[in-house]
């Protein structure tokens, strides 16, 4: 099922969803889309008045939410069946998600920002619409069930340079374990060079820090560990190192990020490559 959400900002925890819109779709094991099902589509009353940006953005006013909610119920029985969850911007959707609808329960997560390699397939932009420009298709963003549409077509194509199908690359990929690697405590000095190997500033999401970040799937780990020890620390590193799967991915809810247990092996393996 793609997913996107519209809503009065851009922080989960201050802002709110105004639109949520779903579609279903089935897909052959080797990611050929051939069927479109019902769509999910309804307004939420976000209390709070809608600033005059995002409905320029969006085009969804103040009036079009008036006594709207998302009818829960009805939500629950349209996920029963939904294996993935997609979005463009997971990390965006996610946490909107799960903090508005506590009480679904959690479905595995992929996202067409991340787990597709654009930048590998000469794309230079992660936009949805800038996408679409590149396959030769313009639409109305903005809008969740037209956005969950273009990004359906998105995925029903070949890749430019690979010539794989785009759902099949990002299946692939939402499959592997992610390790998040938190360069706690670099040098200031060293902020480029972490920016340009793809380092995010950002502040964790359930403890008390900022630092730059990275996620790498499992065959990188030991290089980019390998890289924080010889370029950046300098030395043996004790750093923070979180594991990720489908099912805790983009998720802000620590209940679902407790991995620690469950992948203290992975965990256990990262950190002895720390301290070589």
């Amino acid at each position: 099922m793609f997913l996107d959400i519209e809503a009065t900002g851009l922080s989960y925890s201050t802002d709110k969803i105004i639109e949520l819109g779903m579609v279903k779709f089935e897909y052959t094991e080797d990611g050929k889309i051939f069927h479109l099902l019902e769509d999910f589509n309804q307004y939420q009353d976000p209390q709070v008045p809608i600033s005059e940006f995002i409905s320029r953005l969006t085009g969804i006013t103040n009036d079009t939410v008036k006594g709207h909610n998302i009818d829960e119920t009805e939500l629950a029985t349209y996920l029963q069946d939904v294996d993935l969850i997609i979005a463009h911007n997971a990390q965006f959707d996610r946490t909107f998600f799960e903090k508005t609808f506590p009480s679904i329960p959690p479905k595995a997560w992929s996202c067409t920002m991340f787990d597709v390699q654009w930048n590998q397939e000469g794309i230079s932009s992660y936009k949805l619409e800038y996408i679409a420009y590149k396959y030769n298709f313009f639409y109305e963003g903005h809008r969740a069930v037209i956005d969950c549409l273009a990004g359906i077509h998105i995925l029903a194509q070949e890749l430019p340079c690979s010539q794989e199908l785009v759902l099949k690359q990002l299946l692939t990929n939402a499959l592997k374990l992610r390790f998040k690697l938190w360069a706690v405590g670099a040098h200031y000095n060293c902020k480029d060079l972490l920016r340009e190997r793809g380092y995010r500033w950002e502040n964790h999401q359930t403890n008390d820090y900022k630092a730059w970040s990275i996620e790498v799937i499992e065959e990188n780990v030991a290089e980019e560990i390998n890289y924080l020890r010889s370029t950046i620390y300098r030395s043996s590193i004790n750093i923070p190192i979180e594991v990720f799967d489908a099912y805790s991915r983009f998720s802000y809810n620590p209940q679902y990020l407790k991995n620690d247990i469950k992948y203290q092996d992975k965990i256990s393996w990262a950190k002895r490559l720390c301290s070589q």
